[in-house]
């Protein structure tokens, strides 16, 4: 029963999940698209209305949005929180472990 609360434990088990979660975790990119005026016109491209028509650029960026890990997206390492039982997890937050 030592063992199952014990410190060594949780540590041993939390080490695992980090190596485990920073080797497999996928990152996950967004590609944003807009478009930018560019600053050179031509007179001669003048709308109907008579406004100057500005020749449109097309920016792409990839933005992160988490890394996969087991199906789920996360921002950041979660921690092992949903593999131990409820009388470890209350034992290991009692001695201050899990905050």
């Amino acid at each position: 029963m030592k063992w199952k609360t014990s410190k060594l434990r949780f540590y041993i088990l939390n080490a695992l999940w980090n190596y485990k979660f920073w080797l497999f975790a996928e990152k996950k990119f967004k590609e944003h698209v807009y478009e930018v005026n560019e600053e050179e016109f031509n007179l001669d491209n003048l709308d109907v209305t008579g406004k100057m028509l500005y020749k449109k650029t097309k920016v792409f960026q990839r933005r992160f949005i988490g890394y996969m890990y087991n199906g789920l997206l996360h921002l950041d390492n979660p921690g092992f929180k949903h593999t131990v039982d409820k009388e470890s997890w209350t034992a290991w937050k009692n001695k201050g472990l899990i905050k």
